[in-house]
């Protein structure tokens, strides 16, 4: 069974965006054809869909602070 990959649009300093999926920022940025690195450059990045063991822990983690 394939691992489930996060998607994710990233927004770089000229004003273009674009998106991918993968296990982690890094590994969206490769899939891209950007290297790992390229994630200093960004502006920001936003998380457009969840793994579902991402959400669970990011909800066990906003239930801790309530």
């Amino acid at each position: 069974m394939p691992e489930p990959t996060t998607f994710y649009r990233f927004h770089w300093p000229d004003g273009v965006s674009s998106e991918g999926r993968g296990m982690d920022v890094a590994d969206a940025l490769e899939k891209l054809g950007f290297g790992a690195e390229a994630a200093k450059t960004l502006e920001y990045y936003e998380v457009l869909e969840e793994t579902p063991a991402d959400h669970a822990r990011h909800e066990m983690i906003k239930d801790a602070y309530r």
